[in-house]
């Protein structure tokens, strides 16, 4: 997509984080909170080289992209840069994306201090080949395409990275969708059957279904909402001798299809889905699981279901936000217990973690006094030591509800985190 063209969906937005006053602090000065707290390569990083004279269109496997107006790069005396520019975009989408990039993810709405679940973050940066700064052109923009797992209204936020807080910028519409996603590529966690559900008696061959084949007794719900597609408002439909049926996943809910049965006269189109009992059904979240574990290890290449689009006159870092409240906050003045490694607390972070709403809340040791767990979620606890050593909490959160202090023993881990693989495993092992 062209600028002209992005311009066409987005208002313009002007955001003055790295305009380029005369007295423009350089990149390099900027005391930043954004402390990633493992040593490595944990992130997404995509380095583009440009030439900054012409108009850029970049993408990243994963459906991302970024316009670039033609000369719209200036250096700290507001001269149009010509030499080759380093552009690099840095993209965090998951919770162990935002758990390694150290950026602080706590913000302050009217006093009350929550925590962000994300629709995406980006961190745009750029540099000419001699490493001097880049700035973008005063009433100049450049579009950001962020790839997002998210289809929901979420807001937009700038980080000034000397304070560590999040500034407000607009409400932004929902995303659009990303033409090159195959819904194939993402699990679907599966479902109990419903209590009501209207069951249909099919003899299907499994064998052409791989997903299907593995198990030994399948159910088939109706899961249809109109009277074209529910049976019992075609009474033909069971009348009919059928020789042929054939199942297209709707990509909607876990192994939920629209079946078309066949006879030599006749079609008929539903709805249903393989609903699991007993070993079958810890069978399919035993297969859910390691998918989510497979393609969070490779994210990076796989197409996301939606685009969301911003234009920004400023490098630095944004964020596709949602103000997570608790409903039913467990506050405590808390501690943690790591043994004979207490000696290094004071450089340990411990995080909050929301795995299915892709939050993650971090507390280095100054705001333990803040410690907060939501009631009515699945809080998993781990903390992040110097040297890449890893704290977990293995024993059952709710037991600190209702205290006002409570000290959680960690177990700290033989072996330290070495890269991001290993860290998806531990985080979906919690």
């Amino acid at each position: 997509m062209n600028t002209r063209a992005l311009l066409y969906f987005l208002p313009i937005f002007l955001f003055a984080c790295s305009s380029q006053p005369s007295n423009q602090t350089t990149q390099d000065q900027i005391t930043t909170q954004i402390q990633p707290p493992l040593a490595g390569d944990f992130h997404n990083d995509t380095v583009f080289i440009i030439d900054p004279t012409i108009e850029n269109h970049v993408e990243t496997p994963n459906g991302s992209s970024l316009d670039i107006p033609a000369n719209c790069l200036v250096d700290s005396e507001g001269n149009l840069v010509t030499e080759e520019v380093n552009l690099e975009f840095s993209q965090f989408h998951s919770v162990t994306d935002i758990l390694a990039s150290g950026i602080p993810m706590h913000y302050d709405t009217i006093g009350q201090v929550g925590a962000f679940e994300s629709a995406g973050m980006f961190t745009l940066k750029a540099k000419t080949k001699s490493q001097n700064d880049v700035y973008i052109k005063d009433d100049n923009t450049i579009g950001v395409n962020l790839a997002s797992d998210k289809d929901e209204n979420f807001n937009f936020y700038e980080l000034n990275e000397q304070t560590g807080d999040w500034t407000y910028e607009f409400s932004s519409p929902n995303p659009r969708d990303n033409f090159k996603y195959d819904p194939s590529t993402t699990p679907i966690e599966p479902e109990p059957a419903s209590e009501d559900a209207f069951v249909l008696d099919l003899n299907l061959d499994k064998s052409s279904y791989s997903e299907l084949d593995q198990f030994s007794g399948i159910i088939w719900e109706y899961t249809g909402a109109s009277d074209s597609l529910d049976p019992r408002k075609n009474k033909w439909v069971s009348k009919t001798k059928w020789t042929d049926f054939d199942l297209t996943p709707t990509y909607e809910k876990a192994f939920e299809y629209y079946l078309t049965m066949s006879s030599k006269k006749k079609k008929f189109t539903t709805r249903v889905k393989a609903v699991l009992s007993g070993d079958d059904f810890d069978i399919a979240m035993a297969d859910f699981k390691q998918q989510k574990i497979d393609n969070e290890k490779k994210r990076e290449q796989l197409q996301k279901p939606f685009i969301r689009s911003v234009n920004i006159s400023g490098f630095g870092t944004y964020n596709y936000d949602y103000y997570h409240q608790m409903e039913e906050p467990a506050k405590m003045l808390a501690d943690f217990d790591f043994g004979k490694h207490n000696n290094e607390r004071e450089n340990c972070v411990v995080f909050v973690v929301y795995p299915k709403r892709d939050v993650c809340v971090n507390y280095p040791m100054g705001q333990w006094k803040d410690f907060a767990l939501d009631k009515n979620a699945d809080n998993k606890i781990m903390a992040i030591l110097p040297d890449n050593k890893v704290a977990v909490y293995r024993n059952d959160v709710s037991i600190s509800y209702g205290k006002k202090e409570f000290t959680f023993k960690m177990d700290v881990l033989d072996t330290p985190i070495e890269d991001r693989d290993e860290l998806v495993d531990l985080v979906y092992s919690l």
